[in-house]
């Protein structure tokens, strides 16, 4: 195998990661300009290359390449939202013990069981579920499917009942790091929630996603 062909099989490989759509229309034209550039003696892809254009597929799937800044910046919050959530199961996790250590003064034995089985358990284990909600829906709001935003308010929703819940029971005194990471993550939900609700990015959910 040439060094040529052995190049143009990894460039082929990194833009498998491109919606059909697009490679049926312009994978050959893109090969063409990543060959030329390429430089002499070049055998394989290299790192920084492609992670440039896997990032550049992974926003032509959450449909960031056509997106209104106001939107595009919104799927970049839900995105961030995701990862929150898992610092927050970290958090959780990690401040176990000590949320165990103050809320023991209060509770009794089996008082601390049941917080455990039917608030820690339920929100450890739910935390991968609403992230790929979050990714989910910055998704469908990249592409401009109308659902999305009332989607992505019912999820918001979600978010502010466990902090109002948390703050219920007693979270700012028995946990606080965790309610604080929670909030954090509150805050950007309600930034998404602003820019997909603006006037700005209105127009483009109103279009067929088809057309866009």
């Amino acid at each position: 195998m040439t060094d040529t062909s052995q190049l143009e099989r990894g460039y082929r490989r990194v833009l498998a990661c491109y919606p059909k759509a697009f490679r049926r229309a312009s994978e050959d034209e893109i090969l063409a300009v990543l060959m030329a550039t390429a430089g002499e003696g070049q055998q394989r892809v290299g790192l920084a290359e492609s992670a440039d254009l896997i990032l550049g597929a992974l926003r032509m799937h959450l449909g960031m390449s056509r997106s209104p800044r106001a939107v595009l910046n919104a799927v970049r919050l839900m995105c961030l939202g995701a990862v929150l959530e898992l610092a927050v199961l970290v958090t959780v996790l990690v401040t176990l013990d000590s949320v165990r250590s103050a809320a023991i003064r209060d509770f009794t034995a089996t008082q601390w069981h049941t917080a455990v089985v039917t608030q820690i358990v339920p929100a450890v284990a739910g935390t991968p579920i609403i992230a790929g909600l979050w990714l989910w829906l910055a998704w469908a709001n990249g592409r401009g499917y109308d659902w999305a935003r009332p989607a992505f308010m019912a999820l918001f929703s979600l978010v502010t009942i466990a902090v109002l819940f948390g703050l219920g029971e007693g979270s700012a005194l028995y946990a606080p790091a965790d309610l604080i990471a929670k909030g954090v993550v509150w805050l950007v939900g309600l930034a998404a929630m602003v820019l997909i609700f603006s006037k700005a990015a209105s127009p483009y959910y109103q279009q067929e996603p088809a057309q866009q």
